[in-house]
């Protein structure tokens, strides 16, 4: 069931950096934004250049400094959806592989437990067992971060920067919904089947470690992005409340 963990993980991604950057790129100053974003926003672009070139799919614009993801335009792909897929959902992988390469040239300033979840049905409660393990993940994760990081050391501030500026990196635009959604649930039910049909490919010990790190990445990104969620609605709450309790009275003088 690893597959499916990491699709509705990298799902649940799709949602919440989107939802993050949208608040931000609303509510923060622009100029702000544009330069804290400026590393993961050109990790982002040329993720998805790398794979038009891949594809054989050509390029008609290409803005490495923007921050609402619309700095690419490419032609339509020669495999239509198959292409696209591999073309939106690239900056996932562009920028967890940003995250993992910092984290090694920091000499992994915070452990992540990588384990795999353990073998669950393929039911309806073992779906229900998958997302509570899912949920318990990301807690651990973040509780786990929480416990390490020590903000007198240089190098978790700057694995704590690499992190939020790659996760929310991360965000999609509106348009590349309809091919990632469906495009990560396929690739887990192929991969999954493969597995049934005794095409291990956990064997190999590449794709074992691949599938560990991305699984690592995954639920760290997602706490990460819930956390930043949580604290920016929980900021816009105030400032609303400050704006009707106190902006109003202003008015009426």
């Amino acid at each position: 069931m690893i597959y499916f963990s990491l699709a509705i993980c990298l799902i649940m991604i799709v949602f919440l950096s989107f939802a993050t950057n949208g608040l931000w790129v609303k509510h923060i100053n622009n100029k702000f934004l544009k330069g804290f974003l400026l590393p993961g926003s050109i990790v982002h672009e040329l993720s998805h250049a790398l794979l038009c070139l891949i594809t054989g799919t050509t390029i008609s614009e290409l803005n490495l400094f923007r921050t609402d993801n619309t700095g690419i335009k490419y032609e339509k792909p020669k495999i239509p959806f198959v292409f696209d897929f591999f073309i939106t959902s690239a900056p996932f992988f562009g920028c967890a592989f940003f995250i993992i390469f910092i984290s090694k040239i920091l000499s992994d300033p915070i452990r992540i437990n990588n384990s795999f979840p353990d073998e669950i049905l393929f039911s309806f409660n073992g779906l229900f067992n998958l997302v509570r393990y899912l949920i318990d993940t990301v807690w651990i994760t973040f509780n786990s971060f929480r416990g390490q990081f020590q903000i007198k050391e240089v190098r978790h501030i700057l694995f704590l920067f690499a992190i939020i500026v790659f996760t929310l990196s991360m965000s999609p635009h509106k348009q590349d919904f309809k091919y990632l959604i469906p495009g990560f649930a396929i690739l887990s039910a192929i991969l999954f089947f493969l597995e049934k049909l005794g095409v291990s490919l956990l064997k190999n010990s590449w794709w074992n470690s691949f599938i560990k790190e991305m699984w690592t990445i995954t639920t760290l990104s997602i706490s990460v992005l819930a956390t930043l969620l949580f604290f920016t609605l929980i900021i816009m709450g105030f400032v609303k409340g400050y704006r009707l309790t106190f902006g109003h009275k202003g008015s009426k003088k």
